[in-house]
C-alpha cells in the first residue's frame, strides 16, 4: 500500500477523533476566533468614545495584528496537545501498530490541525476585513479588504498559522510536553524577540532582521517596523516556514528514530 493511502488514512482517523464534542471545537477554535475579534471591537469602541488614542483608526496593514498575537498560538496548542496525548496516553504504540510508518503521524497531525488553524484565521480576517469598517466606520473606515495589504492578509496571514502550526507539532515532536512547548514557543515570541528591541539601536535592528517571529508576522501582512533581511515580505515569510520546516523535520525524524530503538 502506498505511503499516500496511509498518509489520507491518518488524515481521516484525526478527524474521526475530532467529535462534535472535542475541546478543538467547543473551545479551541471559538476562542481564537472570538479573541481578536472582541479586543479589536474593545478598542475601536474605546477609540470612538476617546477613550484611549487610536492614532487616526486602524490601517489595513495593522487589522491582523491581534490575530497574529493570540489566535495563531491558540490554535497551534491544538496540534501540540493532539500529538502529546498520543504519548501521555500511550494511543501513539497503538497507531504504530496498525500503521508502521512513524512519520504519518505527525504529518496527519500537521494537516488536520494546520488546515483548521489556516481556516480559522482565514475567517476571522473575512470578519474584520470586512465586517468591521462597516459596523465602526470612524475607526476602520480606511481598512480595504480588496487592497493588496488586505488581499496579502486573507492569504499570507492563514499561511503563517499553518507554519505556526507545524513549527509547534515538531517541537511537541521532540518534547511531547505541551505546556514546554506552548511556553517555549510564548518566551521565544514574547521574551527573546521583544528584548531584542531594546538592544542598541544598530545591533537591535541587526537582530531582528533574523527573528523567526518577526519575520512571519511581516511577512503575513503586519506593518513592517524593520527592515528584512530576505527581499521583502515574501521572503520575510519565506524563512519563517523554512525555520518552521526545519523544526517538523527535526522532530519528526527523532520521533521516528525514538520509536523503531524502543521496538
Amino acid at each position: 500500500m502506498s505511503a499516500a493511502v496511509h498518509l489520507a488514512r491518518a488524515v481521516r482517523s484525526e478527524l474521526t477523533k475530532l467529535s462534535w464534542r472535542s475541546p478543538v471545537w467547543l473551545a479551541i477554535v471559538p476562542i481564537a476566533v472570538a479573541l481578536p475579534l472582541a479586543v479589536n471591537a474593545s478598542l475601536a469602541v474605546a477609540s470612538r468614545m476617546n477613550k484611549i488614542n487610536g492614532g487616526g483608526g486602524m490601517d489595513t496593514n495593522n487589522a491582523g495584528y491581534w490575530v497574529m498575537i493570540f489566535a495563531t498560538i491558540i490554535l497551534m496548542s491544538a496540534g501540540v496537545s493532539s500529538l502529546s496525548n498520543e504519548f501521555r496516553y500511550a494511543t501513539a504504540q497503538l497507531v504504530y501498530c496498525v500503521q508502521t510508518r512513524r512519520w504519518v503521524l505527525p504529518v496527519a497531525k500537521l494537516i488536520v490541525f494546520g488546515v483548521i488553524a489556516a481556516v480559522a484565521v482565514l475567517v476571522t480576517m473575512v470578519i474584520l476585513l470586512a465586517v468591521f469598517p462597516v459596523v465602526f466606520p470612524t475607526v476602520w473606515g480606511r481598512v480595504d479588504m480588496g487592497s493588496p495589504a488586505g488581499i496579502r492578509l486573507l492569504w499570507a496571514l492563514p499561511v503563517f498559522a499553518f507554519c505556526v502550526c507545524a513549527l509547534g507539532v515538531g517541537i511537541a515532536a521532540l518534547v511531547p510536553r505541551p505546556g514546554v512547548v506552548v511556553g517555549g514557543v510564548l518566551l521565544w515570541k514574547f521574551g527573546i524577540e521583544a528584548f531584542s528591541a531594546m538592544l542598541p539601536v544598530k545591533v537591535g535592528n541587526a537582530v531582528q532582521r533574523w527573528m523567526p517571529f518577526k519575520n512571519g508576522e511581516l511577512g503575513a501582512g503586519q506593518y513592517p517596523t524593520s527592515h528584512p533581511a530576505f527581499g521583502g515580505a515574501n521572503g520575510a515569510l519565506l524563512y519563517f516556514a523554512l525555520v518552521a520546516a526545519v523544526f517538523f523535520v527535526l522532530g519528526t525524524v527523532r520521533l521516528s528514530r525514538r520509536d523503531l530503538a524502543t521496538d
